[in-house]
């Protein structure tokens, strides 16, 4: 079942540190690396290319 959750920054830096979360922006490519890019994030865009291979048990962090 999949869950809903807010978490602090810390926490979020901390799971995409380990790999076990992965970070994705919610705007456009163009938004993304003009104004929204936070270190270790993918956009959208990359995002939705990576979802068939990845790991069930990867916590999504989307902002």
């Amino acid at each position: 079942m999949t869950s809903i959750s807010r978490i602090s920054a810390a926490d979020a830096k901390a799971g995409v540190d380990a790999g076990l979360s992965l970070l994705v922006c919610i705007y456009d490519d163009d938004k993304f690396q003009s104004q929204a890019h936070l270190e270790g994030a993918v956009p959208m865009s990359e995002f939705l290319k990576m979802k068939p291979d990845l790991d069930l048990d990867t916590h999504i962090i989307f902002y």
